[in-house]
């Protein structure tokens, strides 16, 4: 209720007054009404058992994102400052390989320059062989092969003036 006195509104109601009688309950239910809600990041750690559990995680995550990185994939791989990726597939009792040139992010900082690469590829029955020039920028190579086989080996080396090689690299594809 309210009245007028002297054009003034005066109220018969105070809040701090009716929190100050209330019970315990009460008071602890309005401290908590208007509070601000934590974050994000401080609600995944808000106790000690929470924050263990966000940083083991957050550690497994970054693990396995370093170990992909330095591991690669197996079909790629870097020979005499060249980098390789092969590929291959099955058609009609014969394995066909392409064995791609590039340059990986890491060697666009060094001074290397295409080499002649000599490019073995097997299942472990039958295989091929050829050599990629240095103005070439992939081959293509087949072998036979009655049943597709699930993985092929493919060797990239650049071999040296006196024919000893300088630096291999063994992919492992696996053959779609």
């Amino acid at each position: 209720m309210e009245t007028r006195d002297k054009d003034q509104v005066v109220f018969y109601y105070n809040r701090e007054e009716r929190l100050e009688r209330a019970n315990a309950d009460a008071r602890f239910a309005m401290d908590r009404h208007g509070a601000k809600r934590p974050g994000f990041l401080r609600a995944l750690t808000a106790t000690r058992g929470l924050a263990t559990l966000f940083f083991a995680m957050l550690f497994m995550v970054v693990a396995v994102f370093v170990v992909g990185f330095i591991q690669g994939t197996k079909n790629e791989g870097s020979v005499a400052g060249n980098a390789v990726t092969a590929s291959a597939m099955w058609f009609e009792g014969h394995v066909y390989v392409t064995v791609k040139r590039g340059s990986s992010w890491l060697d666009r900082f060094k001074d290397s320059k295409p080499a002649m690469l000599e490019i073995r590829t097997g299942d472990g029955l039958a295989y091929a062989t050829g050599i990629m020039q240095v103005d070439e920028e992939d081959i293509r190579l087949r072998f036979q092969a009655e049943t597709r086989p699930p993985r092929i080996a493919v060797i990239a080396s650049a071999p040296g003036p006196g024919g000893e090689t300088l630096d291999s690299a063994e992919l492992i594809v696996t053959v779609e």
